[in-house]
């Protein structure tokens, strides 16, 4: 809600005495436009920043501190009057005082409003009043927690391709493996602890999980991302690839890290008012300001809206920063005594400040003659979907090795794949010759596809040969035969059987069959 919108909703006896408190002269109209003039005027007041300077002089330190949290805490989404009572209580140790005391001179001042959640009351600050206010809190409150970027040196090698990485590793998993769950819909220990290698999950406890399925943390915040936008499904107590999971595969690379974080943010973030804050000073924060976790934690002192903040360093380290970190929003140091971060150009791509930054994936491997392919972890992701099709991932580092093998060419082509499409997929991505005896393999294993296939037929059993040969030269019956095997037996296609059955029928054969297929003969005939 806008600032206007908040003024023209109060009564016109507050309105006029919020205009009279700034000095603003009533307008003189006889219509309805009363209010909406009038608003319109304190509105255009209020929001040049030297004017709520002004407004803020008057302020004690209580009242500063209480709009200081009202704008600030829960990225401005507003607090829950008794929640807000309840602190300003806590901070001054004025236990038994009214809080609403301490709202009320910021109410008058039209700088705070109130309006109704459910069957809660909650304090707001509109939002262009609130961008205002928050250029003054927040520069404040950077001053404070920022430290000199000399000190900085990211504790890893910064992977930006990762999570997109895992999930396309993930999707692959399960196009080429069965992934049998259980009863009670966690997949068993040989798929999960093959998914935690390839992801590069973290040795952690499962107590560390959020989730209800007791997976390790990355594997969990995935594998639910996965589910819950259709890229795999259960189905048969298996997990399998979702009806989606093509089309996103298509999407634009900048479109996947965006789903994925707003999918964090919703899981992660948006219940806990804690970590709302604090993700909105990160996203605030000046380009390139190196800030200081307990700083920041600091600041909650004043800012938290929770009754306890008990276990809300976990929570920052394992939510917010490790989370950020792995989608490639933030930058992190370990000091000796503390944690640095920074906000990477994608991070402030995925808050919505800047465009998206080129990212310059690699495209490039190197087959070896013995079978193996060398793809750095940086591979474009799509290029990854194809290796991993045809080939089976035997260690996972910064340069990732695979192996082809005469069982995964097979599997690929299962999945429509031919020997000359992974050839020629080689030759284009290898930044080496494709070796002459990897290339004569691909083509000799390709031969041997589909040298054998299955039919699903049936077996027309005859009582003598005579019936047998007779039923092959019937100009109506012939159509609906296969191949003679024997001399009583003839093999019939199994999607033919139906009608081969009503043409022996009118040609006064008489064929015995069972009772629920001749009700589905008698039927179609009908």
């Amino acid at each position: 809600m806008k600032l206007i919108d908040a003024l023209v909703a109060l009564p016109v006896e507050r309105l006029n005495s919020i205009a009279y408190f700034y000095g603003i002269p009533v307008p003189d109209c006889q219509d309805g436009n009363y209010s909406q003039e009038l608003a319109e005027l304190v509105s255009s007041h209020l929001l040049i920043p030297a004017n709520v300077l002004v407004a803020m002089n008057g302020l004690n330190e209580e009242e500063i501190l209480a709009l200081r949290m009202i704008t600030v805490a829960g990225g401005g989404s507003g607090v829950i009057v008794e929640q807000c009572h309840q602190k300003l209580n806590q901070l001054s140790r004025k236990w038994r005082r009214n809080g609403f005391k301490v709202i009320e001179g910021l109410i008058a001042r039209g700088l705070v409003f109130t309006r109704r959640e459910g069957y809660r009351q909650v304090y707001f600050v509109p939002v262009d009043l609130r961008q205002v206010l928050s250029d003054f809190f927040l520069s404040a409150i950077y001053q404070r927690v920022s430290i000199d970027p000399a000190h900085f040196s990211p504790r890893y090698r910064f992977d930006f391709a990762a999570p997109l990485r895992h999930v396309c590793l993930l999707l692959s998993y399960m196009r080429k493996n069965e992934v049998r769950v259980t009863q009670a819909g966690s997949m068993f220990k040989k798929c999960q602890d093959d998914l935690v290698t390839i992801i590069e999950e973290d040795e952690k406890n499962l107590e560390e999980s959020f989730f209800p399925v007791r997976y390790p943390p990355r594997l969990a915040f995935l594998l639910f991302f996965a589910k819950s936008h259709s890229l795999c499904e259960e189905r048969n107590s298996s997990l399998r690839l979702g009806s989606e999971a093509n089309k996103w595969l298509e999407t634009p690379y900048s479109q996947w890290r965006q789903t994925l974080y707003d999918y964090w943010k919703q899981t992660f973030i948006e219940q806990d008012s804690d970590l709302q804050t604090l993700l909105w000073l990160i996203e605030k924060s000046p380009e390139d300001t190196v800030l200081s976790v307990s700083g920041l934690l600091e600041e909650m002192n004043a800012l938290s809206t929770s009754h306890s903040s008990h276990g809300l360093n976990l929570r920052v380290e394992k939510n917010l920063v490790d989370m950020l970190e792995y989608l490639g929003a933030l930058e992190v140091c370990e000091s000796r005594n503390d944690t640095l971060i920074k906000v990477t150009p994608i991070g402030r791509a995925l808050f919505g400040l800047t465009p998206w930054p080129e990212e310059k994936f690699d495209t490039d491997i190197y087959v070896q003659p013995n079978f193996e392919a060398l793809v750095p972890c940086t591979i474009e992701p799509r290029i990854l979907w194809s290796i991993d099709a045809f080939a089976e991932i035997i260690k996972v580092d910064q340069m990732l090795v695979y192996k082809l093998s005469k069982d995964s060419v097979y599997r690929a082509m299962l999945h429509g794949y031919t020997p000359e499409t992974i050839e020629k997929f080689l030759q284009d991505h290898s930044r080496i010759p494709l070796p002459q005896n990897v290339s004569y393999s691909i083509s000799q294993w390709g031969m041997s596809y589909g040298r054998i296939e299955f039919e699903d037929v049936i077996l027309l059993k005859c009582d003598s040969e005579e019936l047998a040969h007779e039923l092959m030269l019937s100009p109506k019956i012939k159509p609906f035969l296969k191949k003679q095997v024997g001399p009583c037996y003839i093999v019939v296609d199994r999607e033919s059987y139906q009608d081969l059955v009503a043409a022996l029928s009118e040609e006064g054969y008489m064929p015995k069959v069972k009772p629920s297929t001749r009700l589905a003969t008698e039927q179609s005939v009908i």
